[in-house]
């Protein structure tokens, strides 16, 4: 049984002033238009609302329950429609976002910082996770939008992928470490020491295995890399960086504050397949909604900025035989 809004609201509006003539001028309406809507919905349902006299009209046992059911479907519909249009203004709403570490640090703290700008009232909830998990999650639609590593679920065709511009990897590592008295040193060298990162996944899993990094364990998945030293975020890498003599691999803007402020050196050393490789990940043929294509806006934005960033020299150390090394312009 379907019964239309409007009918429901000219049956309130009946129940309220109990006169057709009263309650046709509050709908601006006339009394026979009414008075037709009320016949339509009383012969839709099979029953009689509202009992007619001289003196005006009473609702039967079925017009009160109605009534009274009634108010809450209409406001329920009315709250309905303003949801719908202040998610469409980006005034309300959650938007779910999953993201890969690298990712995490390099470009989408700083979107979701602006879309937060913008549109205060926007609940955000971001997960840092594996790449693997970060698909998952797009696909069983616990998040809006994913921006990890895609070399693996690039096939998938339930998946829509944004490739995101790759940026260079450089290996930092503390201003004292031996390291930093060799110029230029050579892959064999480099591979002494321990990578301190997350797991490792894809083109990023496969040049480390290329340069001969040790790992933690291998087989745990086609092409994965576990380092050597593996936590499950970047600043804690760093942190261990700073104390260790372990290599942190990064991008110049997740380096460039330690850098400057002497925590850490970057090497004279890159693999050129050595550079990020995520992009934005979203339910193919799903309608996104605004705040999601306002999220991938700013990310491409800030990512448009990082490629910027990327391109600058970092300080680089430079060996110096039997001396700690100093460090300079590249």
């Amino acid at each position: 049984m379907f019964i239309e809004l409007r009918l429901l609201r000219h049956a309130i509006a009946l129940g309220k002033h109990r006169n057709f003539a009263r309650a046709a001028e509050a709908l601006n309406l006339t009394q026979p238009t009414l008075s037709r809507s009320i016949a339509t919905l009383e012969e839709a349902l099979g029953v009689v609302l509202f009992d007619r006299s001289h003196k005006g009209v009473t609702p039967t046992p079925f017009g009160r329950v109605l009534l009274e059911r009634g108010e809450d479907v209409v406001t329920g519909e009315v709250n309905l429609r303003r949801e719908i249009q202040l998610l469409a203004g980006l005034e309300v709403g959650l938007l779910a976002i999953g993201a890969g570490p690298y990712a995490s640090e390099v470009s989408v703290a700083a979107a979701v910082a602006r879309v937060a700008n913008a549109h205060p009232n926007l609940q955000i909830r971001v997960t840092t996770s594996d790449p693997v998990e970060v698909v998952r999650d797009v696909l069983a639609q616990r998040i809006d939008v994913g921006v990890a590593e895609v070399a693996g679920p690039d096939s998938d065709e339930r998946l829509t992928i944004e490739p995101i511009p790759p940026h260079p990897i450089v290996l930092a590592c503390r201003p004292d470490h031996p390291l930093t008295r060799m110029p230029r040193p050579t892959t064999a060298q480099v591979m002494r020491f321990p990578l301190v990162t997350t797991l490792l996944r894809g083109s990023a899993a496969a040049t480390a295995h290329s340069v001969g990094a040790t790992a933690l364990s291998k087989g745990l998945g086609s092409g994965d890399f576990s380092p050597q030293l593996s936590v499950n975020t970047l600043s804690l890498a760093r942190l261990i960086a700073r104390q260790s003599n372990a290599l942190f691999p990064g991008t110049a803007g997740m380096l460039a504050e330690d850098v400057a402020a002497g925590r850490l050196a970057v090497l004279d050393f890159q693999v050129p397949a050595m550079r990020t490789n995520y992009g934005v990940i979203y339910l193919r043929g799903r309608t996104l909604a605004p705040a999601a294509r306002a999220f991938i806006a700013a990310l491409h934005a800030v990512e448009a900025e990082a490629q910027i960033a990327s391109a600058m020299p970092l300080i680089r150390s430079k060996g110096v035989s039997g001396k700690r090394g100093v460090r300079h312009r590249a």
